[in-house]
């Protein structure tokens, strides 16, 4: 997979000032290279200035196979009268061009739209810069499966109905808000966390940032929240959390709120670790 745009004059910018804009497509089908088209375009743009929503329908000029149909509920009878592609992309490309372009699994999105411009003529749209929540996502609660309904849920980010455009749009927004969050001074700048996910799969870095937190949370005496992983090909199992009593690499001992117990933990297993949201009773002390 190719690494992300990134643009350098927005590299230095703090999240909360980057000139967004999330982008979402229902499609035909999951190919470009099978023909598959455009549907459903949504573009929420959101930045110091506030926020603006704009979805709309596309005639794909072919019949809607009945699989896809069934995931998004988007028929012919719904798309008649709906603009063709052509019509479509100058508002699309005026909404995306010089902002910073977040969607998940933006390579689907990307490829769809190089495909529509590259069949009517057209140069490909250009963001500033390019933010996947799909890879975010496996950086921040190290899952390998994202689906973004489950994301969504997660985070409590609104999400009815999903598989349409914009409610789709909406959901990753506020998917990409909950992760900065979460990630907090690890990537403050977009040019950080553009590179965090490759970053953080070198040399095991991700583990690192892991200890290092853990350690600081040792010597604070302050609980953290840690996703903790079966270590069945890396899945997660349980959020909990806890508080450290002895690093002794490679494992973690701790007290285990959800357990009510003295647990040792896996430091590979460990998935995310974040400050406890607030205090909670410890084991009770002879």
């Amino acid at each position: 997979m190719e690494e992300p745009l990134s643009h350098p004059s927005l590299d230095a910018l703090p999240l909360d000032a980057l000139p967004l804009v999330v982008v979402d497509l229902e499609t035909t089908g999951l190919s470009v290279e099978e023909g598959h088209r455009i549907v459903e375009v949504a573009a929420v743009q959101s930045g110091p200035e506030g926020e603006a929503r704009w979805s709309q329908l596309v005639d794909p000029c072919m019949t809607m196979p009945a699989d896809s149909y069934a995931v998004h509920g988007i028929g012919d009878r719904l798309l008649d009268g709906a603009p063709t592609i052509d019509a479509v992309l100058p508002e699309l490309r005026r909404r995306i061009e010089g902002r910073v372009l977040v969607a998940h699994h933006a390579p689907f999105d990307l490829g769809f739209l190089a495909a529509a411009c590259a069949r009517i003529g057209q140069p490909p749209v250009q963001p500033a810069a390019v933010v996947d929540t799909l890879l975010l996502a496996r950086v921040v609660f190290g899952l390998i499966h994202c689906s973004l309904p489950e994301l969504a849920a997660r985070v409590g980010a609104p999400h009815d109905p999903p598989h349409r455009a914009l409610p789709d749009a909406v959901a990753t927004l506020h998917l990409f808000r909950a992760m900065a969050a979460e990630l907090g001074d690890q990537a403050p700048t977009l040019g950080e966390l553009v590179a965090l996910p490759q970053r953080l799969a070198k040399g095991g870095e991700l583990r690192t940032v892991h200890r290092r937190a853990l350690q600081q949370a040792l010597l604070d005496g302050h609980d953290v929240v840690i996703d903790y992983s079966s270590g069945a090909g890396g899945a997660l199992s349980t959020r909990r959390r806890i508080r450290v009593t002895r690093l002794r690499s490679p494992y973690v001992e701790a007290w285990c709120h959800l357990r009510g117990a003295e647990r040792v933990f896996k430091l590979s297993r460990i998935r995310r670790v974040a400050p406890a949201p607030e205090p909670a009773p410890g084991p009770s002390e002879d």
